[in-house]
Parts: C-alpha cells; sequence; structure tokens
C-alpha cells in the first residue's frame, strides 16, 4: 500500500458523486462563462441621468449634446423641475441628475462663473464615480474650448490660446488596470474567488467524507499509516482536475476572449498550481480543528466566502484594520490575484513576485503542521462525525 493505491481509492470515491463531479467540472466554467459575459462591455455603459435645462441657450443644449456622447451616460429624462429628479432618483430610475441655470450660457460670456450642478447616487461607488469623472470631464473641455475662443477673439494665435487656457496638463499613467476595462480587472478577481471557494468546498468533502463514513483507518492504512503521504495522495486527483480547469479558463480568457497578457507565463503558472496545491491543503487545516464535517464545512464556507472583498483589490489592503489585514494575508487567494495581475497587466519583474509566493508556501506549511493532529483524530473513533451523529440521538 502506498501513494499510488491512495490516489487509485481517491479516484474510486469521488468518480460515482455526480454533486462532486459538478462542482470540479461544470460549475468553474459555466461560473467564469457568466462571469466573462457580465463584464464582456469592459465598462459601465448608458447609465440613465436626467437633465434639468432651465437656460435653453445654444451652450447649454451643446453641453447636453456632449454628456449624451459619453459612452458611460444617456440622458433618459429631460425634466422641468428638482421634484422630478428627487422622484426618479428614489424610484432608482436615475443614477445622476445635472441641473443647468438659468443665463448659463449669459453668465460664462460676462465672466460670472455660474455653476453647473450635478447630483448623483455615490451608494453605488464605482458607478457614481464613472459618472462624476466623465461629466466633469467634459464640462472642462467645453470651459478650455470657450476660454480659448474668447483669447483668440482678442487677437490671440488659436494655439497659443488653447495653451494659455489649459495652463497646467496632467500627464496620466496608469499601472493598475492600464486599459480601464473592467472586464480584464475584475474578471481575474472573480474567477479566482469562485474557483477558491469551489476548490475548498471539494477538499473539504474529500477529507470530511472520511469521518463522516468512519473510512479514516482505512484511508491511514492505505498509506502505510503515514499521514503525509495519506493527504498527498488524497488532494492529487482533485489537484489535477483543477489544473485542467485553470488550463481551459485560460485558455478562454486569454485566447478566445484576447486578453491581455505582458509578463512571465512561467510565474502564471507556478502561481496557478501553488494556488490550488495551497486552497487543497486548506482542506485538511479545517479537518483537524475537531474532525466534525458539517462542522469544519461550515468553518471553511465562511473563512472563504469574504475572499473577495478582502482580496485587497476593490479596497485597498493598507487601508483596512489590523484584523483585516492579518484575515487577507490568510487567504491564498489574495496572493494569486497580486501574481496575476502584476503579471497579465502591470508587466512587473518577477522579483517583486517572489514574496507572494513565499506567503502561500507559508500558508501550505501552516497546513502540515496541522497533519499530526489529523492524523490523531483518524485514529479516534470518538471523534468521527458518524459516531456523533449517533449517540447524539438523532
Amino acid at each position: 500500500m502506498s501513494y499510488k493505491a491512495v490516489v487509485k481509492r481517491e479516484i474510486n470515491q469521488f468518480i460515482n458523486q455526480p454533486l462532486i463531479l459538478i462542482l470540479m467540472v461544470v460549475l468553474p466554467i459555466v461560473l467564469c462563462l457568466i462571469t466573462t459575459s457580465i463584464f464582456k462591455e469592459g465598462s459601465p455603459r448608458n447609465l440613465p441621468i436626467a437633465v434639468l435645462n432651465q437656460d435653453n441657450s445654444e451652450l447649454s443644449r451643446l453641453l447636453e449634446r456632449n454628456i449624451q456622447a459619453l459612452p458611460s451616460c444617456n440622458i433618459e429624462y429631460r425634466i422641468t423641475d428638482f421634484e422630478q429628479g428627487k422622484d426618479l432618483f428614489t424610484r432608482g430610475k436615475i443614477y445622476a441628475m445635472i441641473a443647468i441655470p438659468k443665463d448659463f450660457q449669459s453668465d460664462i460670456y460676462r465672466m460670472k462663473n455660474p455653476k453647473l450642478v450635478m447630483y448623483y447616487n455615490n451608494q453605488m461607488i464605482l458607478i457614481g464615480g464613472i459618472i462624476s469623472k466623465d461629466i466633469t470631464t467634459v464640462v472642462q473641455t467645453m470651459m478650455v474650448g470657450i476660454d480659448a475662443k474668447t483669447r483668440a477673439k482678442k487677437g490671440l494665435p488659436m494655439q497659443v490660446a488653447v495653451k494659455k487656457a489649459n495652463l497646467i496638463a496632467v500627464d496620466d499613467h496608469v499601472r493598475s488596470n492600464p486599459y480601464l476595462n473592467y472586464q480584464y480587472f475584475l474578471s481575474l478577481i472573480a474567477f479566482g474567488h469562485i474557483l477558491q471557494i469551489l476548490i475548498l468546498m471539494v477538499a473539504m468533502w474529500a477529507f470530511g467524507i472520511e469521518f463522516k463514513k468512519g473510512t479514516t483507518k482505512k484511508w491511514l492504512k492505505s498509506a502505510n499509516g503515514s499521514i503525509i503521504v495519506a493527504t498527498l495522495g488524497k488532494i492529487t486527483p482533485y489537484f489535477l482536475v483543477f489544473v485542467c480547469d485553470f488550463a481551459i479558463i485560460y485558455f478562454m480568457y486569454f485566447v478566445l476572449f484576447n486578453s491581455p497578457f505582458s509578463g512571465n507565463f512561467f510565474m502564471v503558472v507556478v502561481s496557478t498550481l501553488l494556488f490550488i496545491f495551497t486552497v487543497l491543503c486548506l482542506g485538511a487545516l479545517f479537518m483537524s480543528i475537531n474532525g466534525n464535517f458539517r462542522y469544519c464545512l461550515s468553518n471553511a464556507a465562511f473563512y472563504s466566502a469574504m475572499g473577495f472583498a478582502f482580496a485587497g483589490v476593490t479596497y485597498p489592503v493598507m487601508a483596512m484594520p489590523l484584523f483585516a489585514k492579518i484575515y487577507s494575508a490568510s487567504l491564498p487567494l489574495s496572493h494569486y490575484i497580486k501574481i496575476l495581475l502584476n503579471q497579465t497587466m502591470r508587466d512587473l519583474p518577477v522579483v517583486y513576485d517572489l514574496q507572494n509566493i513565499f506567503a502561500l508556501l507559508c500558508i501550505v506549511g501552516l497546513c502540515f503542521l496541522t497533519l499530526p493532529r489529523l492524523k490523531k483524530l483518524a485514529n479516534d473513533e470518538s471523534t468521527w462525525y458518524q459516531k456523533w451523529w449517533r449517540n447524539s440521538g438523532k
């Protein structure tokens, strides 16, 4: 009896389990396809807004047309008073309202600095930020153009007038998500989060079913009593299946959907393999708590469910409180996503990702430290879930 025997035993264990096969083969691909379809536009488009034009001048209508030309905005409502706008906000019909004041055009030409009022719903931070940024850019561009024309009328050449009107030019260099495309950015995080949950749930089943059925001693016997061989043999089939899942997902994402990849391919492969192995090892760690399948499965689900929020991409880890930083560091997803983003979009040198590889190895090391405890529980029949269930009288 050896490593091969454990692997063969494990394959026989899950091959006739349709639910586990669905979790390993079907769900990862289907969910990743759904995620890709959600972000297929790249960034939010045609967000409904309202305009209150109290001036109705040529300039105010030009401003309306410029806002309507924005990919992110769609003027669905032209209202006549603030109450209509308030009602549309309350009913969730619009994300923003722009109020153009009376005498807007005349005040601009008289240099009276009229106030253009914009209301937007910032409960949805992403949408609010996009609308605010785009409309502000449109207004500033228009004002520079008007200022330049005014200066040109006073005798300045147009090129000089434009430079005078726009004294400070900002030269943007975007490093994180330089494509300003949320499919390239959020899809990767969503893929990792989905796979982390599915891999951990499968790992919990693989270890927990032994305790539930009371077959832990047979499992250890097939490995000649070695808990390390038993653990490695148990997770090997699942490791290979999820490697195939990732290969299919990467092929769809980077080849079929033509997503950008500008970094080190070898580092991505190594980090992906280590990510899968780390999450599978976490199954052993959680089962070593007390050997109760249901209890440990609940703990694992709670641990992995909030991974997306704490991975440090949508909200920076450095701004989190200490407990949240520790929790983020304990998630394999946090380190895997950093490597993936660094190598696919930021093209950073591999040396910057070695700390993330080290962090994943530390999590694996912690899991292996719990194996003696897992072996003790496996040999103690009083900790078996099956026996606990029977003694509880249920």
